[in-house]
């Protein structure tokens, strides 16, 4: 049987959330299950035609039971199993198309964000084991004075955004590039690019080469869409 979350007044590890993949559309942090369901519901309002295309539904209570099956899988996925529910004797009620769309689209931003993250882990690995130098400081402060203004710059520890094995490999990619005495004046505001999800602490280091080298073609083209962005600068110079 789904799962469903036992409190929707409360929160879950991380904080309740959603994602429409195809706008990128997330709610703010922290934000409350009714505001989710709520700026869902205006975000939608706002893409007319997407609702035309992908049949998604207006109706708040079937906007709260997509955003409520979201969060409940995102627990049943980390084992956090205190914050859900089974529907043990209840017969599950029929998916809308919706509903069975957006599993499909789980599915596949899942698929695109894994992708992106060993992306830039094989970037940085690659770099670090080939014995180059890094980027010259005057670039990389460049960078990083760019990433600290950028929208893009996102917010929480590597645990808000990879998985455990991906936090790993990225922490020890930092201890590396701290053992190279590779700073920049803008590490304490520098946290992970929400595009090409990226550590942006040892992204600003990484010679351009290595970064061509395991940059998409998907994610350069969303890249050009940031305002400022020194990497497709780069890679087009």
């Amino acid at each position: 049987m789904p799962s469903r979350l036992k409190n929707r007044n409360g929160q879950i590890p991380n904080g309740m959330t959603f994602l429409v993949p195809e706008t990128n559309w997330r709610p703010p942090r922290y934000a409350s299950f009714t505001t989710i369901v709520n700026g869902l519901i205006a975000h939608r309002r706002g893409r007319p035609d997407l609702v035309r295309a992908k049949g998604w539904s207006l109706d708040y209570d079937t906007v709260a039971n997509e955003v409520d099956a979201f969060n409940a899988l995102i627990c049943v996925r980390h084992g956090w199993n205190d914050y859900v529910m089974g529907d043990e004797g209840v017969a599950p009620p029929p998916k809308s198309q919706a509903l069975l769309q957006q599993e499909k689209s789980l599915i596949a931003a899942a698929a695109g964000k894994a992708r992106k993250i060993w992306a830039g882990v094989k970037t940085s690995n690659e770099w670090i084991d080939s014995g180059a130098p890094p980027a010259p400081r005057e670039t990389s402060e460049f960078r990083a004075l760019t990433c600290s203004q950028c929208p893009k710059n996102g917010k929480g520890d590597f645990t808000s955004w990879f998985t455990r094995p991906a936090s790993e490999v990225i922490g020890k990619q930092i201890e590396r590039i701290n053992g190279m005495k590779l700073t920049t004046s803008f590490d304490t505001v520098l946290n992970v690019c929400e595009v090409c999800l990226c550590p942006l602490k040892v992204k600003v280091h990484t010679p351009t080469q290595f970064i061509k080298n395991h940059t998409t073609p998907e994610v350069l083209a969303e890249l050009r869409t940031v305002p400022n962005c020194w990497i497709p600068k780069e890679l087009n110079a």
